[in-house]
């Protein structure tokens, strides 16, 4: 019977596949709890959280992951549909889903036909639960084996690590930011500082972006963006008190 353990185990050989071809574990730890047991409600959402944090905080090896996922409708079919799961989960569970606004009661109608689906009348949520780390277990199953394909010979897997680099270095979302956002909203001792609003104001994401381009590795990137933004917050807000 599936639980988290499986889930671990599985991130597990990815990041071995990872330090095989790359050289390294590319990526980051979560820090969020993991679910513990019992299957209610709550270690579903537990579930949700971690995945999501997994799956989009954790550095650019699932975004490039996603790429090579493509080439393979069945995996790919998975990824998007675990993708789709927790993102839609997670909004439901962390935002105000406005009656007014057709977009977020697109997602709740989302979210309890998948409730629904898997949980049954009356609602059970270790099934719910269940699945969901099925989902994740196929997923990640996928994602390494792909990895594993891919870099079979000397000669595929010197491909894939100079795709992965050069991926690497261009591409940014724009929740990347966040940390040396709110690293220097700390410095500044700026109290309830909204870091999305931040980046999201007078494109700053793009130059951000285009400073980053401007570096051949990731980690001169990184100390770039930072030094940038510590600037920008000079700028704006003036010398820290």
């Amino acid at each position: 019977m599936v639980d988290f353990d499986m889930v671990v185990a599985r991130l597990d050989d990815i990041r071995s596949v990872s330090k095989s071809v790359l050289g390294r574990d590319e990526i980051d730890f979560v820090s969020v709890e993991p679910p513990t047991a019992p299957f209610d409600e709550l270690y579903f959402r537990k579930t949700i959280s971690w995945l999501f944090v997994l799956l989009r905080e954790t550095g650019p090896f699932f975004k490039f992951s996603e790429k090579l996922l493509r080439a393979k409708p069945d995996r790919y079919e998975r990824w998007r549909s675990l993708k789709d799961t927790v993102e839609c989960a997670r909004t439901v569970h962390e935002h105000n889903m406005r009656r007014s606004n057709p977009g977020d009661q697109k997602k709740v109608r989302s979210y309890q036909i998948w409730i629904d689906s898997f949980g049954g009348s009356p609602l059970n949520w270790e099934e719910c639960c269940r699945a969901l780390l099925k989902q994740a277990i196929a997923v990640l199953g996928d994602i390494a084996r792909e990895w594993t394909e891919r870099s079979a010979d000397d000669g595929d897997r010197a491909d894939i690590r100079e795709n992965y680099e050069q991926d690497k270095r261009s591409h940014w979302d724009a929740h990347e930011f966040d940390p040396f956002v709110m690293s220097a909203a700390i410095e500044f001792q700026l109290d309830g500082f909204d870091s999305a609003a931040f980046r999201k104001d007078s494109g700053r994401v793009e130059r951000w972006r285009k400073l980053a381009a401007m570096f051949e590795s990731r980690e001169a990137a990184e100390a770039a963006i930072d030094r940038a933004i510590r600037a920008e917050f000079r700028a704006v807000f003036g010398d820290p008190v």
